[in-house]
C-alpha cells in the first residue's frame, strides 16, 4: 500500500513536469522565462515526492487515522506525535553507578523541584516568577533558575508555532529540561501558558516517576483582565484580525483542577484596602487624558500585590520543605548510604508532613486502608483462603497497612527479611521497572529468586537503600503452608485473608510466599545475643510456627480493638492532620512505655525550648506511648495511656501543643538495632525530631542465661550509650533531628527536675538532689504510698526507704492510678482484664458482658461472653431466652458474619457463656474460610443424643444450630428474631446435626423472602449453593491432605427441607429440651455434666 502510494503521488508529479509546454519556448518569452517554468516544474516534482513519502511515513506509524493520497499532507507537529509515542527502541536509560537524587540533594544542601507558573497570557506568571526568583536567590540564597516560555523558543522551542501538537511539544521539552535541573538540586521555575491539562498532568507524572517534587500554580485571571494587561499586545492584534490560536481567546485554556495553589495578581493583596487601592488606580488610568496603562500609573501599588503573591508562593515553599530560610544549626543525622558520608539536610520550620521512606522528602506515607465495613463481610473476602494470626502479628499488620514502615508493603518476603538481618536496610526501587518485582526491593509474584543477579543487579542500580532495621515478619505453621499451596497450584492470582485470634479479617495479602523461618539466623542477627529466654524472642521467635509468610498487603482493615483505648490509636495520615490542626511548624516525638513522670516532662518541655531558641514558632509533641506487645512485667497500656492522659488534664504538659497518640508497634527489646525502627518510624508519621534518652529499647539478661554465661545478674545486654550513639550515625535516617539531654534530678529546694550542676561534690548532691530511677518509682507503687506532705516532709531516709512521693514528681491523679495498678496487679480479676498491650476483641451485644478479655484465641482460660437481663444479672442464652416472641423465632448469635472462630455456648457451664470451642487444649478456627452467615442457636432446644432418626443415627447433643444469611453482621450474643427458611440435614461423625437457614427480620430483604425458593430468587444460586458446599467440605482443610479427607454427608440428599419441615424439626427439639430440663430423660454420660438452670 505504501509503494503504491509513492508511485501514484511520484507518477502525478512526473507527468505534470513533462507536460510539452514546459520545455517549448512560447512566442514572446525570453530563455530565463523558459528556466523558470523548469525550475517549477521540478519544484513540483519533488513537492509530489515529498508528500508521497509523508503518507508512507503516516501509514508507518498507523493508528487507525483515515490518511489517504488525497488528504492534506501531515504536519510536522503531527509526525513529531506519531514519533513521541512510539517505545524507544534499543534505548536505555543510564543510571549505573550514578550519583542518586538523594545523595545529591544531600551533597548540595537544597531540594531540587519544578515550579509550574500555568495561567493565560497577561495573568502575570512572568512577573510574579520573576519577582520570586529575585526574592528567592537574592535574599534567601536559594539556587534557582526561571525557565520563561517565551525565551525558550528563542532556543530550544524556536522551532515550534501554536498548533495542538506544537503546544504539547513546548511543554513537554520544558518539563523535561526543568526535570533534570531539579534532579541537580536546582529550584526550576517554569512560566509557561500550558494551556491543555493532559500535558501538565504528563509532566507531575514524569516527576512522580523520579521523585522530583513537581508543585502546579496556577495563576488566575479573567479574560478581561488579561486583555486589559496585555503586556505584549497580543489580545489588541486578535481583536484586530491579526492572530489566530489565542488561548483563552479561540483557542481552548484548560485550568487545573488540584493546583498546590492559586494565585492571582488582584487578589493577592494583603487585605481590602490595598486590593481598593488597586481597584482605584485602574479608574485612574482609564480617565487620564493621555492614554496610560494602570501599572505605570501607580506601580506602587501593584508591586505590593506582587510581593504578596511572592509571599504566599514563597510560605507554600517553605510548608512543603523545598526550601530551607532558618539558617540556624541543628543537630544533623546520618549520611543516606553506608560506604560514603555526606552532609544531611536540617531540618527546617514548615507545615507538618510525613517521610514516607524511599519517596522524596514530605512524602505522606501511603496505606491501604479499607474502612468500607461491608467489604470485609462479602464474598470478596469471605472465599478466601484464611491465614490465623497471633495478636504481635495484628500489630504488624497494623504497622504495615497504615504506613508506619514505608516502603514495606507487606510482611517480609524472603529477600527484604535477608537485606534487613544483615544490613538494618533494604534497597528500594519505587518505579517499578526491575522486571517483574512487585514488591519494589526484589521479589516477583512467584517469590524471591536468588538464582536471579541480573535482578540483583537492577536493584543495585535502581534501588535505594531505606532504613529497615527489625524483622517485620508473620510466622505460620505447616497446615497454613499447605492450605496456601494448594491454592497456588490451581493457578492464576492468589490472595489470602489475615484473620485476627478474634476472628476478625484484618487484611487481605496478594501473591503470598511462604518460606523456612531461620529462628537462629534471626535471633543471632537481630539482637546480637543467644539468650533464649529473651521475652520476644521465647514468645515470639521460638514458639512461632516454622514458615515465613511474605507478599504485599492489597487491602488493611481499619484495625479497633474495641478495648476503650481506640480514641487514641491514630493513622500516620490521621496524625499529620492533627499536627496541622495544631499549627505545628515542626513535630518533636518522645516514646515511652513507662507512666510519665516530672523527669519525663524535663525532657520534652526542653525539648521544645531547643526548637523554640532555633526559630520554630510552634513546635508540637507528640506524646507516643507504645502500644504493641510487651513483656509481661511492663505497666499495661491501658494503665500508661489513662496517666498519661492525667499529665496533660493537671497541666504537667500543655494540651494546646501536645498530641497523645499510640504509637502500633510491638517492642522487641533489641537495644540499639531498635531504636533505629522508633525513630524511622515516627519519622514517617511526621516527626521532625526525636527524643533519646540514655538506653533505649535495653534490656537485662535472663537470669538463666546470666548464670549460664558468667554474666552480671541483671547487667544490660547492651551498652546504655551505644543506642543513642547508634541512632546519630545511622544510615537511611533521612533529615531527622535528635533532641538529648542528660540526666535529670529532684532538687528538694522547689521541686523541679534539673541536671546535676557542674562541680557539686557528691556529698552536696546527695543533700539536694533525689535520684528517682524508674525502678524506685515502681518500687513506691508497689508499696502504696501516698504523695508527701511538702518537699520539707520528704524523708532524709527517703534514698532507702520512699515512704512517699516527692510533690510535683506525678500529677496527683496521675500517681493515683499508678497506686490502684500495682495494689491490685496481682489479682486474678486484675491480671485477667489487663490490656498489657493492643488486641483485639469480639463484638459483643449491647445485653451482654464480657470476661477474661485478654484471653481471645489464647489457651486456658479462655474469654466468654455471658448474656444479661435488664438489672445487669447473668442469664443463660440456652434456657432463659425464649424460643419465640410471639410468632417470630428467636436466634442467638454464637460468631458474627464474616469470622473464622469457633465459639459456641458451653452447655456445662453456669448460665452458659458463650466461648471458643478447643480441641487439644487449643482453641478452634475454621480453616476452610470465613463465615459468610451469622452462626448460633435457637434457645430452648436440644438435639438428643439418646434418639435415632430414621437413617439411624443419634442427634448430636446440642441446641439446634441456626445459620442466618441476611446482610447484617451481628455481635457475638445478639438475640435476633429471624424467618424460617428451609433446613439441611447433616450428619457429622455419625450423628444428624440439622441446619436451620433463616433471614432477620431486620433484613432488607426480608419481606421479599420467605423460603429457599425465593432466597435463590434474591440472593442467587450461588449463596443456596454455596452453604451446602461449604457445610461439606469445612472440615477438609483440617487434615493433612485437604483433598483426600472424606467430606461431610447430608441426608434426603442434601435437599432442603420445607418451612413446614423446619418447623417440625424445631418443635421437636423444643419438646426434647423441656424433657431434658424436667429430668425426664435418660442421664447418660453425655448430659451429666449440663448446666440446666435450677
Amino acid at each position: 500500500k505504501a509503494t503504491v502510494s509513492v508511485l501514484y503521488w511520484a507518477r502525478l508529479g512526473i507527468m505534470s513536469a513533462r507536460r510539452p509546454e514546459h520545455y517549448k519556448r512560447p512566442a514572446g518569452n525570453s530563455v530565463g522565462d523558459v528556466k523558470a517554468g523548469m525550475v517549477q516544474s521540478n519544484t513540483k516534482l519533488l513537492m509530489m515526492v515529498v508528500c508521497g513519502l509523508a503518507v508512507v511515513v503516516m501509514l508507518m506509524f498507523k493508528d487507525g487515522s483515515k490518511v489517504t493520497p488525497k488528504n492534506q499532507c501531515p504536519t510536522i507537529g503531527q509526525l513529531r506525535s506519531k514519533v513521541l509515542g512510539q517505545a524507544s527502541q534499543n534505548i536505555f536509560y543510564d543510571t549505573f553507578d550514578a550519583i542518586k537524587h538523594t545523595d545529591r540533594v544531600n551533597a548540595v544542601g537544597q531540594v531540587g523541584a519544578t515550579l509550574w507558573l500555568t495561567g493565560l497570557s497577561g495573568s502575570g506568571k512572568s512577573t510574579i516568577g520573576k519577582a520570586l526568583e529575585r526574592r528567592l536567590v537574592m535574599e534567601d540564597g536559594v539556587h534557582m533558575y526561571r525557565l520563561d516560555g517565551d525565551n525558550l523558543r528563542f532556543g530550544l522551542s524556536k522551532d515550534l508555532r501554536l498548533s495542538p501538537e506544537d503546544r504539547a511539544e513546548a511543554v513537554r521539552r520544558a518539563y523535561e529540561v526543568s526535570l533534570m535541573m531539579a534532579d541537580s538540586g536546582t529550584l526550576s521555575l517554569v512560566s509557561l501558558i500550558s494551556p491543555y491539562r493532559k500535558d501538565r498532568d504528563a509532566a507531575r507524572e514524569l516527576h512522580d516517576k523520579f521523585h522530583i517534587p513537581f508543585l502546579e500554580v496556577f495563576v488566575q485571571v479573567d479574560i478581561s483582565t488579561a486583555e486589559e494587561n496585555d503586556p505584549k499586545g497580543l489580545y489588541k492584534k486578535v481583536r484586530e484580525g491579526k492572530i489566530k490560536g489565542m488561548t483563552g481567546i479561540d483557542a481552548p485554556y484548560e485550568i487545573p483542577v488540584n493546583p498546590e495553589i492559586t494565585l492571582n495578581t488582584g487578589t493577592c493583596c494583603e487585605n481590602a484596602a490595598a486590593l481598593d487601592r488597586l481597584t482605584q488606580c485602574k479608574n485612574e488610568a482609564k480617565n487620564l487624558p493621555i492614554k496610560t496603562k494602570y501599572q505605570d500609573h501607580c506601580p506602587n501599588v501593584l508591586e505590593g500585590c506582587i510581593n504578596a503573591c511572592v509571599d504566599q508562593f514563597r510560605e507554600l515553599l517553605i510548608a512543603k520543605k523545598i526550601i530551607n530560610v532558618n539558617k540556624k544549626s541543628v543537630p544533623q543525622i546520618a549520611p543516606a548510604e553506608c560506604t560514603k558520608a555526606t552532609k544531611s539536610i536540617e531540618p527546617v520550620p514548615g507545615e507538618a508532613t510525613g517521610h514516607a521512606d524511599g519517596y522524596p522528602e514530605g512524602t505522606t506515607p501511603h496505606d491501604v486502608i479499607e474502612e468500607n465495613e461491608d467489604f470485609w463481610r462479602s464474598d470478596a473476602v469471605t472465599m478466601l483462603q484464611p491465614v490465623p494470626l497471633k495478636d504481635v502479628d495484628v500489630q504488624w499488620v497494623q504497622v504495615i497497612g497504615e504506613g508506619w514502615s514505608s516502603p514495606l508493603k507487606g510482611p517480609m518476603r524472603e529477600s527484604a527479611l535477608v537485606q534487613a538481618l544483615h544490613f538494618n536496610s533494604m534497597l528500594f526501587d519505587p518505579t517499578g521497572e526491575n522486571g517483574g518485582d512487585v514488591s519494589g526491593y526484589g521479589a516477583g509474584a512467584k517469590g524471591t529468586n536468588f538464582g536471579d543477579s541480573q535482578g540483583a543487579a537492577k536493584m543495585v542500580q535502581n534501588g535505594e537503600r531505606v532504613s529497615m532495621p527489625v524483622p517485620i515478619v508473620i510466622p505460620v505453621n505447616a497446615q497454613t503452608k499447605n492450605l496456601i499451596n494448594r491454592q497456588q497450584k490451581k493457578g492464576g492470582k492468589v490472595q489470602v485473608v489475615l484473620v485476627s485470634p478474634a476472628g476478625e479479617p484484618v487484611a487481605i495479602l496478594d501473591d503470598p510466599e511462604v518460606y523456612p523461618f531461620r529462628k537462629e539466623e534471626m535471633i543471632a542477627r537481630s539482637w546480637g545475643s543467644w539468650d533464649l529466654n529473651h521475652p520476644y524472642i521465647k514468645e515470639n521467635i521460638l514458639e512461632a510456627g516454622e514458615y515465613l509468610l511474605g507478599g504485599e498487603l492489597s487491602k488493611v482493615r481499619k484495625i479497633r480493638y474495641n478495648d476503650g483505648l481506640d480514641q487514641w490509636r491514630l493513622t500516620p495520615k490521621e496524625l499529620i492532620t492533627k499536627f496541622k490542626e495544631k499549627g505545628a511548624d515542626g513535630v518533636f516525638a518522645f516514646q515511652t512505655r513507662n507512666p510519665t513522670h516530672a523527669g519525663h516532662a524535663h525532657l520534652m518541655k526542653d525539648g521544645r525550648k531547643q526548637l523554640l531558641e532555633r526559630g520554630y514558632r510552634n513546635p508540637v509533641l507528640w506524646l507516643s506511648p507504645l502500644g504493641g506487645w510487651t513483656k509481661d512485667d511492663d505497666v499495661p497500656l491501658d494503665i500508661r495511656v489513662k496517666q498519661h492522659q492525667a499529665v496533660l488534664d493537671e497541666g504537667m504538659l500543655d494540651k494546646t501543643w501536645t498530641v497523645l497518640a499510640i504509637w502500633p508497634s510491638p517492642m522487641v527489646y533489641s537495644g540499639p538495632t531498635e531504636v533505629q525502627w522508633h525513630a524511622k518510624s515516627r519519622r514517617v508519621a511526621g516527626a521532625d525530631y526525636f527524643i533519646v534518652g540514655r538506653d533505649p529499647a535495653g534490656l537485662t539478661y535472663s537470669p538463666e542465661y546470666a548464670q549460664a554465661h558468667g554474666q552480671k545478674k541483671g547487667g544490660d545486654v547492651y551498652d546504655p550509650d551505644h543506642g543513642r550513639y547508634v541512632l546519630q550515625v545511622s544510615p537511611g535516617m533521612g533529615k531527622l533531628g535528635l533532641l538529648a539531654s542528660g540526666a535529670v534530678h529532684y532538687d528538694k529546694t522547689d521541686g523541679e527536675m534539673k541536671p546535676k550542676p557542674a562541680g557539686m561534690t557528691k556529698e552536696e548532691f546527695e543533700q539536694r538532689f533525689l535520684s528517682i530511677s524508674g525502678s524506685k518509682m515502681r518500687e513506691m507503687g508497689r508499696m502504696m504510698v501516698d504523695v508527701c506532705d511538702s518537699i520539707e516532709a520528704i524523708p532524709s531516709t527517703w534514698a532507702q526507704n520512699p515512704t512517699c512521693v516527692p510533690p510535683k514528681f506525678m500529677v496527683p491523679s496521675g500517681w493515683k492510678i499508678m497506686r490502684e495498678y500495682y495494689k491490685n496487679k496481682d489479682e486474678p480479676l486484675v491480671k485477667a482484664n489487663a490490656v498489657m498491650q493492643s488486641k483485639q476483641i469480639p463484638h459483643i451485644a449491647k445485653a451482654a458482658k464480657m470476661v477474661n478479655a485478654t484471653k481471645v484465641g489464647l489457651p486456658g482460660d479462655l474469654f466468654a461472653v455471658y448474656l444479661t437481663n435488664e438489672e445487669g444479672n447473668n442469664i443463660s442464652p440456652w434456657h432463659d431466652v425464649p424460643l419465640k416472641t410471639g410468632d417470630t423465632y428467636n436466634m442467638v448469635v454464637e460468631f458474627p458474619k464474616g469470622t473464622n472462630s469457633k465459639f459456641e455456648v458451653q452447655k456445662e457451664l453456669p448460665f452458659n457463656p458463650i466461648k471458643q470451642d478447643t480441641k487439644n487444649g487449643l482453641p478452634r478456627f475454621y480453616t476452610y474460610g470465613l463465615s459468610f452467615f451469622n452462626n448460633g442457636l435457637f434457645p430452648q432446644t436440644w438435639e438428643d443424643s439418646s434418639l435415632r432418626d430414621e437413617a439411624g443415627n443419634l442427634g448430636d447433643n446440642d441446641p439446634l444450630d441456626v445459620m442466618e444469611v441476611g446482610s447484617i453482621a451481628y455481635p457475638m450474643g445478639s438475640v435476633v428474631p429471624v424467618k424460617i427458611l428451609g433446613s439441611l440435614a447433616l450428619v457429622d461423625s455419625g450423628e444428624t446435626d440439622w441446619k436451620v437457614i433463616a433471614i432477620s427480620t431486620e433484613d432488607p430483604d426480608a419481606e421479599k423472602i420467605t423460603d429457599i425458593a425465593s432466597l435463590r430468587a434474591i440472593k442467587g444460586d450461588g449463596l443456596v449453593d454455596r452453604i451446602v458446599n461449604w457445610l461439606r467440605f469445612y472440615k477438609t482443610t483440617d487434615k493433612k491432605d485437604p483433598d483426600e479427607a472424606s467430606p461431610n454427608t447430608f441426608l434426603k440428599n442434601a435437599e432442603y427441607q420445607s418451612v413446614a419441615e423446619t418447623v417440625n424439626v424445631i418443635e421437636h427439639t423444643h419438646q426434647r429440651w423441656n424433657l431434658l430440663r424436667s429430668g425426664s430423660v435418660d442421664q447418660t454420660d453425655k448430659i451429666k455434666d449440663f448446666w440446666l438452670r435450677p
